[in-house]
């Protein structure tokens, strides 16, 4: 009697990815801004995947992870571009909610040579988003949750969030949560600061630390966020590198040399890199290298992730590039 093996089953997504997604509508640099009523000519304009969480979601695909993604989008015709785009490059939309009559949310970025991005964006159905009722199956076993997009997104229950988080750890995943905070708004600092308790991993910018903080050190900040409960606080720092505190080490890190033609989405792309970096088990600092890696080769495309290459690339591109790296003990170990 002949004996039929059983399937062999694609491994699920190691990665859940939660929070904003939006449309990018993309210009390359121009010479300078149109002035009022003004039409200047640019190369080209172009549309991608874009969203904080989205974006690291993309670039993990570049790296060849697989990835599942939540968030919402509108019933409109950027809804269905970016559904059929993350369909094509093999994301896990499972998650992904079409909202009735709703907008998916768009963002304008656009910039001078010389200068840095502008972004104009509209939330769009995002600005509904709570997070609430996300499954718990959707949450992998022994991998990486990514909330980011947080604090940009109005209406995320915080509750909701931190009951995800202790799921996810539950099921042996590292929780990473990274902030983003517009402008014009008000940053309610003890929202962000509780749900640190259930936070391995924290990356978010200087000017974001010294908001959510009240420090001005980098140390200071840092030191402030894991008495707060993270684990790991990574603090970015653009053109000037990183400053990272967690494991009993701090490390400071430069940036890599590489030609800049859109320097939008990089930290993002630098998420990817880190959750990459991490789902392989390596140390601080060789998991803020790879990190920094994937962050500065995402600038070499016009897109927020576009220049993110395979994994195996980013490999072959440390080997020929270093980056100043310096690793001491943190205060109180």
């Amino acid at each position: 009697m002949n004996r039929t093996s059983p399937p062999v089953l694609a491994p699920g997504p190691r990665v859940l990815c939660i929070g904003d997604i939006a449309a990018d509508v993309f210009a390359s640099a121009m010479p300078c801004l149109p002035r009022p009523g003004e039409l200047l000519l640019c190369d080209r304009i172009a549309c991608f995947p874009g969203g904080n969480a989205l974006n690291t979601a993309v670039a993990l695909r570049r790296l060849g992870e697989r990835v599942r993604f939540v968030g919402s989008v509108g019933d409109d015709v950027f809804g269905e571009l970016l559904v059929a785009e993350l369909e094509r490059i093999g994301l896990d939309t499972g998650g992904v909610k079409r909202e009735p009559g709703g907008a998916t949310p768009t963002t304008l970025i656009y910039r001078a040579e010389g200068e840095d991005r502008r972004y104009i964006h509209a939330l769009g159905v995002a600005e509904h988003f709570t997070g609430e009722d996300i499954p718990p199956e959707l949450l992998p076993a022994d991998g990486v949750l990514l909330a980011a997009g947080y604090l940009k997104l109005p209406s995320w229950n915080d509750q909701a969030l931190g009951d995800l988080f202790r799921q996810a750890r539950q099921r042996g995943s590292t929780v990473v949560l990274n902030v983003c905070i517009p402008r014009q708004d008000g940053v309610d600092r003890q929202r962000c600061l509780r749900l640190l308790q259930h936070v391995d991993v924290f990356v978010l910018n200087e000017l974001e630390a010294c908001l959510l903080t009240g420090e001005q050190g980098l140390p200071a900040q840092a030191r402030a966020l894991r008495q707060a409960g993270a684990r790991l606080a990574i603090i970015t720092r653009g053109a000037d590198g990183l400053f990272a505190e967690g494991e009993g080490r701090t490390v400071e890190m430069g940036v890599f040399t590489v030609p800049l033609v859109d320097p939008s989405g990089c930290g993002d792309c630098f998420s990817a890199g880190l959750i990459a970096a991490m789902l392989r088990g390596w140390d601080l600092a060789s998991t803020l290298r790879f990190a920094s890696a994937v962050g500065a080769l995402g600038v070499t495309a016009l897109g927020c992730t576009t220049g993110v290459p395979s994994f195996a690339e980013v490999e072959s591109f440390l080997t020929q590039n270093d980056v100043e790296c310096r690793v001491g003990n943190s205060i109180g170990g």
